[in-house]
């Protein structure tokens, strides 16, 4: 297996803050920019000059994208502008769920799991043309992920949130103790905590244990230990699995399977108001809009690699063959009548600063399942486990059905 790659947010600071944003600044020079982040490099040092380098290289490379009349987005300066592709793929990270024998679980195929709700939903149904969830404060906050591989968490923790607003529940989730709880025994894209993991262990962990608040155990950015232990929870999950440090593949399966996975009735994650959490079908489009249109948020992955300087606009520059590698919210669903283009609508977690206030356009298309279509070849950056299939097939923008996970309150 290949070596980790982490989701990493690269700021100045480390926290999971909830932030005013502050106006974003199209800067010229290093020194503005400097001054517009935060940054306190002395000029003349080594560190200096290879940060000027980096940032005047993706300068050039911001001009010559705008400078096409055709583009659909604008791409622009930001905080990540002086950071080595490196540091870049740090950023990244989604770990996904392909398993130690195969790299599909589709509906069908051994570890089938309960039909799921928008599964099996009539096909003919009437959807609307354009949903959004971007009225919800959990969509209007700011997360910073700081210096941890937490994106699965985090996006564990926003998707819940939203969900339970949805519901008129206003309470938070913390990423940190999902980070630091949740179990990867076949290090699945990673070895845990700020070392990655996916959204369906986090939801196995949590539906058997619950979850505190972000108030209660605040994140930091770090893993540490687990403090729910103190709790007198233990990990079982909806596969029955009681050890949190080893379990076989065909519970592994069980656990991510397509269709909704039930939460123990008076266990510690019913008493969030949890009663399931469902995995959509694998590359599906009409699953994925129902969730979003008649539902709520979503927990989906993408390959994010290409976002780097998105500023606004409907994104079309991903790879069929696109390798997923991070994962967010998608908080909708629309039609862009000045590009006459649809769109999904996507919550990041890289800051406010970032894309348009926080958020990215991708380009849509009803067709996705068959014609936006590819292989992703490198797994072990993030869908793989031990031992996993060498590709598997993603769809959409961007990759953006091949995994998605909405939570029932």
């Amino acid at each position: 297996m290949g070596a980790a790659v982490l989701c990493f947010f690269l700021s100045l600071s480390t926290g999971f803050a909830f932030k005013t944003r502050t106006a974003l600044h199209s800067v010229s020079s290093f020194e503005a920019f400097q001054e517009h982040y935060g940054r306190t490099l002395q000029e003349g040092s080594p560190e200096y000059a290879l940060r000027s380098q980096l940032f005047h290289e993706q300068l050039v490379k911001v001009d010559q994208h705008n400078s096409n009349p055709k583009r659909m987005w604008d791409a622009e300066i930001n905080h990540l502008s002086d950071r080595t592709e490196a540091e870049l793929s740090q950023l990244l990270g989604w770990r996904g769920v392909a398993t130690s024998r195969r790299g599909s679980t589709e509906v069908g195929e051994v570890g089938q799991h309960r039909p799921g709700n928008f599964l099996m939903q009539r096909q003919k149904e009437v959807l609307p043309e354009e949903m959004s969830w971007s009225n919800l404060s959990t969509a209007r906050q700011e997360v910073d992920q700081g210096g941890c591989g937490s994106c699965w968490a985090i996006a564990t923790a926003m998707v819940l949130q939203a969900n339970a607003e949805v519901k008129g529940v206003h309470r938070t989730f913390s990423p940190q103790e999902i980070v630091d709880c949740t179990p990867n025994p076949h290090s699945c894209g990673g070895t845990g905590g700020c070392e990655g993991s996916t959204v369906e262990l986090a939801l196995n962990w949590i539906s058997s244990n619950g979850l505190s608040s972000s108030e209660e155990v605040p994140y930091i950015g770090e893993s540490q230990s687990c403090r729910a232990a103190a709790r007198g929870t233990s990990f079982l999950g909806d596969a029955g699995v009681g050890d949190q440090s080893s379990y076989s593949d065909d519970e592994l399966e069980h656990m991510i399977a397509i269709g909704v996975h039930k939460v123990p009735p008076g266990g510690a994650g019913s008493l969030l108001g949890l009663k399931a959490w469902e995995r959509l079908p694998e590359n599906k489009y009409l699953p994925l809009m129902r969730a979003v249109a008649t539902h709520g948020p979503v927990a989906i992955s993408v390959a994010a690699s290409p976002w780097r300087s998105y500023g606004r606009g409907i994104f079309n520059d991903c790879s069929r063959d696109a390798v997923i590698d991070h994962a967010v919210m998608l908080i909708g669903y629309g039609k862009d009548s000045g590009y006459d283009a649809k769109y999904w609508l996507v919550k990041n977690s890289w800051g406010l600063s970032w894309g348009d206030e926080g958020n990215i356009r991708l380009m849509r298309s009803d067709t996705d399942e068959t014609d936006q279509c590819g292989t992703d070849d490198q797994p072990e950056v993030g869908t793989g486990c031990q031992g996993g299939p060498s590709s598997v097939r993603v769809c959409g923008m961007c990759g953006i059905l091949y995994d998605a996970v909405v939570p029932y309150f």
